[in-house]
């Protein structure tokens, strides 16, 4: 299976980058990488491309993605993140799209995964003949709750060529609800786990 990891990533992400940069470079499982990077300029792309040069990544490409700040102004600061990353992920859908790849797996850059972590969805998606597989695991400033944002999971091609990531609601807080609520409502087969990746370390600054 030819795999994507597509990942949004910002400047304010750089306490975690470099660590989870080496641990995309221990992977087992071969993938390219795609970096959406939606920070107010361009400058940070220099220093990730200093990471992955540091760990050996060549596989990988960037791109910046820029929300005009007219789009930014008057709203609350988490709805502007969420429209950012939205806006990545659609980037990384359509990648994944024209470049024929047959699976996005999209990892969150702040959390930390075992080496055979993209193994290991990969044989379950394949085995139990799903779309999607959505790892879950817990949020790093909230005791005991658990995340349900795609930090860890794996996309087939078929869900992704039928759906988008951009909300039909108008609100970008809702846009992973729509995404699950469709693959449902079209009987597509979708399973959310727990405890096949251990241990997953979600960082926080």
């Amino acid at each position: 299976m030819k795999v994507l990891i597509g990942t949004p990533i910002h400047e304010t992400k750089d306490y975690c980058m470099e660590k989870w940069l080496e641990n995309v470079s221990q992977l087992e499982y071969s993938a390219d990488l795609l970096l959406v990077d939606n920070s107010t300029s361009t400058d940070y792309i220099e220093k990730v491309k200093g990471y992955c040069a540091k760990y050996g990544i060549t596989k990988y490409k960037i791109k910046h993605l820029e929300i005009p700040e007219r789009q930014s102004t008057d709203r609350d600061i988490d709805e502007v993140i969420h429209e950012r990353v939205c806006r990545s992920r659609e980037l990384i859908r359509q990648h994944v799209l024209y470049r024929n790849y047959d699976a996005w797996f999209s990892w969150e850059c702040d959390q930390i995964i075992p080496t055979d972590g993209l193994r290991k969805l990969v044989q379950l998606i394949e085995a139990e003949d799903l779309l999607l597989v959505d790892h879950n695991c817990w949020v790093n400033n909230i005791p005991n709750l658990v995340s349900f944002d795609f930090g860890v999971s794996l996309f087939k091609r078929k869900c992704l060529e039928k759906y988008s990531f951009l909300p039909e609601s108008g609100s970008w807080y809702e846009a992973e609800s729509w995404f699950r609520k469709r693959l449902l409502k079209d009987g597509c087969n979708y399973l959310e786990v727990q405890g096949i990746i251990e241990p997953i370390y979600h960082l926080d600054k």
